[in-house]
């Protein structure tokens, strides 16, 4: 078996979600206007996303994170199967995060971590997944973590209008 060195608050931020703040859902989405923005949502999500996070960071004087095409891989295939199974979290049924980093064969990193979110009904999904991840201290922390230097973002809809993402964050020598 591997060792690893997984950051506290990963393993903390599993038992601690915060799904109140992270699955806000209002109103159902029915227009034809609404599932336009709910297709542009999804095309736009990741990129938004991304570009957040790095702003915070700037903000915080934190170096910007690279998009690693294999933890990009990781955060979209999680993102999907939450949003085909309406679950939030870090795994379940033996996908747990550290599973999936296994699998993936990550090789040269110190330290990984992983948020998740889930938002319906806001004008504006991906900005409110980060504001409930900057308003947890666990989550908040893998944003603004020096250790970190690469990251993957994936996103998915559900049936139902509602976006799941995840953000899985490395930290590095090797940029893979």
């Amino acid at each position: 078996m591997h060792n690893y060195l997984m950051k506290k608050p990963f393993w903390h931020s599993c038992s601690l979600m915060l799904a109140g703040i992270l699955f806000l859902s209002c109103t159902s989405l029915s227009s034809g206007s609404d599932r336009r923005r709910i297709s542009d949502e999804s095309s736009s999500a990741e990129p938004y996303i991304l570009e957040s996070i790095n702003r915070i960071r700037k903000e915080h004087h934190l170096p910007t994170l690279t998009v690693s095409p294999a933890l990009q891989k990781i955060a979209r295939d999680h993102s999907r199967l939450m949003a085909k199974s309406g679950y939030l979290g870090h795994g379940h049924s033996g996908n747990d995060f550290k599973t999936r980093i296994e699998k993936a064969r990550l090789k040269g990193w110190r330290e990984v971590g992983e948020n998740v979110g889930r938002s319906m009904g806001y004008p504006n999904n991906s900005a409110t997944i980060i504001s409930g991840w900057m308003q947890s201290k666990h989550h908040r922390e893998n944003i603004l973590s020096a250790g970190f230097n690469m990251t993957g973002i994936g996103t998915a809809l559900a049936d139902d209008g509602t976006l799941y993402a995840t953000q899985v964050f490395m930290g590095s020598d090797d940029r893979q």
